[in-house]
C-alpha cells in the first residue's frame, strides 16, 4: 500500500513540474528585467535605468566622489516620473543626494494638447 502512494505522490509532483512551466510564469509577470531595465557599474560609480509599460520611468547615476580619501563619498542624481492614467498627468521628481541629504525638485507635465494647440494645427 505505502508504495503505492509513493508511485502517486510521484506522479502527482511530475503533473504539477509539467505544468508549472516558466512559461505561465512569463503570463503572470511581465519580462520587465530584460525589456525595460538596464544596469552598467563603472569604476566612478553606476548607471541604472528602468521604464515600465505605462510610461512610468526611472534613471539615476551613482559617482563615487574623491576615491581612495578619507573624503570618499557617493553622490546619487537622479529622476523619476510616475504617469497617473485617471488625469493623464506626469509627474516627474529629480533628485539629489549626497552627505548632506536628499534634495528633491517637483515638476508636473500635462500629457493634453490644449485647445490653442488644436485650432492652430487643424489649420
Amino acid at each position: 500500500m505505502a508504495s503505492a502512494k509513493f508511485w502517486f505522490f510521484i506522479g502527482l509532483v511530475a503533473i504539477i513540474t509539467a505544468n508549472c512551466s516558466a512559461g505561465l510564469l512569463d503570463d503572470l509577470y511581465p519580462k520587465i528585467v530584460t525589456e525595460f531595465y538596464n544596469q552598467a557599474p563603472t569604476e566612478e560609480g553606476y548607471r541604472f535605468s528602468s521604464e515600465e509599460p505605462n510610461g512610468s520611468k526611472r534613471e539615476e547615476i551613482g559617482v563615487i566622489m574623491n576615491p581612495g580619501t578619507d573624503k570618499q563619498e557617493l553622490v546619487v542624481m537622479g529622476s523619476y516620473s510616475v504617469h497617473d492614467e485617471k488625469t493623464d498627468t506626469d509627474t516627474v521628481t529629480m533628485y539629489t543626494a549626497d552627505k548632506e541629504g536628499y534634495k528633491a525638485r517637483y515638476q508636473i507635465k500635462n500629457r493634453k494638447l490644449s485647445a490653442g494647440a488644436l485650432k492652430s494645427s487643424a489649420g
